[in-house]
């Protein structure tokens, strides 16, 4: 077995920063799960509706309340798999070309999977502007 391409400082750092980013995203989906005061889901159309509203003021709001499930949902898939690759030593290598990545760049976006020109590449030929997000 090869030595991960990270220190042992940087393991311990990464690990901790991971697991709080995934605490976090966790408390942000049971607070708007847990907060209503009753059965319904937040996600429902109905949830959003009080006795004066119209439907599609509700409607948006569930469409909202979805975008941001799906975007917790994102994160969270995102944060394990770094915790895979971290615990399986496999972090801190571009999934792209297999060159390690800066230091940095991984404290920076714990997350990240890629260098940064292999990052550049992509989205050039995605033709979208954003990165990965933490």
């Amino acid at each position: 077995m090869t030595m991960p391409p990270i220190s042992p400082e940087l393991h311990e750092q990464l690990g901790q920063r991971l697991h709080k980013a995934r605490e976090d995203a966790l408390a942000t989906v049971r607070a708007r799960t847990d907060g209503d005061t009753d059965d319904r889901p937040a996600i429902s159309p109905n949830a959003h509706m009080g006795q004066n509203d119209d439907a599609p003021a509700g409607e948006m709001l569930s469409h909202n309340e979805e975008h941001l499930a799906e975007h917790e949902a994102n994160l969270l898939h995102e944060i394990d798999a770094a915790i895979g690759r971290l615990e399986a030593g496999a972090i801190g290598i571009c999934e792209s070309c297999g060159r390690d990545i800066p230091e940095a760049r991984l404290l920076a976006t714990p997350t990240v999977r890629t260098c940064i020109a292999c990052q550049e590449r992509i989205e050039k030929e995605q033709r979208t502007g954003r990165g990965p997000s933490m």
